[in-house]
């Protein structure tokens, strides 16, 4: 039943983070919040004379959105506060709350976050007065960049498949042009692993109400579907990538589909006996359809610029002979891979060449990379968390509840602030991690009963499907959502 219950001023409260995302935050009490602003762009028409001397419409131009804007107002006191001693750049954090404490943080039912905050002008109000005793106070006008961050509480619910083996990775991929009705979140892929038949890829197209098995298998007999990336090849195809688990011995192999997975093509990858190819599920990484890495088995690099249907090693082993788990680039210069026994390889030159970089420390295998913002972010098979902000030079544990146990099998990243990982525990249950300060502080979503989560996928800042082993004879699908 939908909740009728109005929010009021009551039920919010502020916060601050004056160092921006990934740094501690701060309760701002007694303080008044003003109206958020956020101009979406103005509209342009344009128009065409018709033959009677009239005007007809024939598109717009949509102007760029401009800055959000609002304002905040408290009492003054002899101590500072936290908005007097800003200088640089701050997120700000305006919550609803359904009960419970205003100054605990993870407590919110609604959350709007205005991120890359500057105090454009401050007025100091009622110093003075010859006849009257008032409250002085502070006035501040704040401007931020667009858009502003909308969020809530998120309600997870398993999903229904047929699948009765595991799914090992999980993607989202946006709908092209021109698809009336399709949103972000009605799109997903998801792989599975392979007994005594051929490994399925699953869809939806209906934001998961329905998943079913593609037409075609893209591997042979017993070869689990390791890792699966989409990007559009044209105006009206997206084209499926899949990577093959590695196996000792044996050729390499990724496959693509240009026709939702009703054929594919087989591709070879590495020597007929190197044993190469995807070890988790963060092993293929696609900025599109000419920047494409695959983090090999025995600390390979392949890199694709034709959509996956050649390779070329970028590294052969020499830097690490160790496996490599996960790769990912935030644009075409900059990647970082990582792998077995706190394995950090990085690239500045879109994976010409590759270093080493320090390892975080922990000496545990590494699942899972995630870039967000200035940070690379890593998940261990000892159920930790690290980042770095300067490449892998240093890095710094992140604690949560929970860790140290079990392991972190994947992250991923919607903006600069929000996120989600998935923490397996040592028995193992899998659950669900948010966070909405760039990964500051990191809370647990109610999960349904699991033996293990694998992948997780963002479709929007609200809306993520996360994948895992068998449970209760079907495969685990998890999907998370701001109802």
């Amino acid at each position: 039943m939908a909740d009728t219950n109005a929010l009021t001023t009551r039920q919010g409260s502020l916060w601050v983070q004056p160092g921006g995302p990934n740094t501690p935050v701060y309760f701002l009490g007694c303080h008044d919040l003003g109206d958020i602003s956020e101009p979406s762009g103005s509209l342009d028409l344009l128009r065409c004379m018709d033959k009677k001397g009239g005007w007809r419409t024939v598109g717009t131009i949509q102007a760029p959105p401009d800055a959000i804007s609002t304002s905040i107002e408290n009492m003054t006191f002899l101590a500072r506060d936290w908005l007097e001693k800003l200088n640089c750049e701050f997120t700000l954090f305006a919550f609803h709350r359904s009960g419970g404490e205003p100054d605990i943080f993870a407590n919110y039912a609604r959350a709007r976050i205005l991120n890359r905050c500057r105090v454009t002008s401050l007025t100091d109000k009622q110093i003075v007065h010859h006849e009257e005793e008032q409250s002085s106070s502070q006035s501040r006008d704040i401007e931020a960049w667009p858009p502003v961050f909308r969020t809530g509480e998120l309600t997870t619910r398993r999903q229904s498949t047929s699948e009765t083996l595991a799914l090992n990775d999980v993607i989202a991929y946006s709908p092209l042009d021109c698809e009336a009705g399709v949103v972000p979140g009605d799109k997903v892929l998801a792989g599975a692993d392979a007994s005594g038949y051929t490994g399925n890829v699953l869809g939806t197209t209906n934001a998961g109400a329905a998943w079913a098995a593609l037409a075609a298998d893209p591997f042979a007999t017993g070869k689990n579907i390791q890792s699966l990336v989409a990007f559009p090849i044209s105006d009206t195809v997206t084209r499926f990538l899949a990577a093959q688990m590695a196996v000792n011995g044996a050729q390499g192999k990724v496959a693509y589909s240009d026709d939702g997975g009703a054929s594919w093509t087989t591709v070879n990858i590495g020597g007929a006996t190197a044993g190469h190819g995807a070890v988790d599920s963060g092993a293929l990484c696609a900025l599109d359809q000419s920047h494409i890495w695959l983090a090999s088995a025995k600390g390979y690099v392949y890199f694709s610029s034709d959509g996956g249907a050649t390779w070329t090693a970028q590294t052969s082993g020499d830097l690490t002979a160790l496996d490599l788990r996960a790769v990912s680039f935030i644009d075409e210069n900059s990647g970082m891979t990582v792998g077995a026994t706190d394995t950090v390889l990085f690239s500045s030159d879109g994976g010409t060449t590759w270093e080493t970089a320090t390892a975080t420390g922990g000496g545990d295998d590494l699942n899972c990379i995630a870039p967000s913002g200035n940070f690379w972010w890593v998940g261990t098979s000892g159920g930790d968390l690290y980042y770095t902000r300067d490449d892998g030079t240093t890095w710094t544990q992140r604690r949560f509840s929970g860790d140290g146990a079990g392991n972190v099998s994947d992250i991923a990243f919607a903006n600069d602030l929000v996120g989600y990982a998935i923490h397996n525990n040592a028995s193992p249950v899998g659950s669900i991690l948010v966070t909405i300060n760039g990964g500051y502080s990191w809370k647990a979503l109610t999960t349904p009963t699991n033996i293990g989560l694998n992948a997780i996928t963002i479709a929007d800042m609200n809306t993520v499907y996360a994948v895992g082993e068998v449970e209760g004879g079907t495969a685990v699908i998890v999907k998370a959502t701001w109802d």
